[in-house]
């Protein structure tokens, strides 16, 4: 008879078969995932380039050694803008407005939130989002 057949018939071996009917230990703390919007500046191609991620060191690491298609052709890249969403829904929504902007809509947006402000709450309130 195997030792976890033994635990069945009350028998047990060196090392017996816990049957307690305590309740576990409560899970270790969970980590707040945040999502970062962020704005890239490439001055080779005078472009600006908006994206979300959840690592926004690891993002820029990517742009800027060339393994993200999309912005291969304009390293080195430049943060210069970036805010923090609870939600990636939250930050979908605010890099889809942010790519709706014209270059200078953009440029002003920058331009209003770069003093480390990180912008508005409320995504709707960005500079030039009212249908023009």
């Amino acid at each position: 008879m195997v030792e976890h057949d033994l635990a069945k018939v009350g028998v047990a071996g060196s090392s017996p078969v816990s049957r307690s009917n305590k309740t576990k230990a409560a899970p270790a703390a969970f980590c707040i995932m945040y999502y970062f919007v962020y704005i890239l500046y490439s001055k080779s191609l005078d472009t600006y380039y908006k994206g979300q991620t959840t690592d926004l060191l690891d993002r820029l690491n990517r742009h800027n050694h060339k393994q993200e298609k999309a912005t291969k052709n304009g390293a080195p890249w430049i943060m210069v803008w970036s805010t923090k969403k609870s939600s990636r829904s939250e930050a979908m929504t605010l890099e889809l407005k942010l790519k709706n902007l014209s270059k200078k809509r953009l440029i002003e947006f920058i331009n209003k939130y770069k003093g480390g402000d990180a912008g508005p709450d409320d995504p709707d309130r960005i500079v030039g989002m009212s249908g023009c």
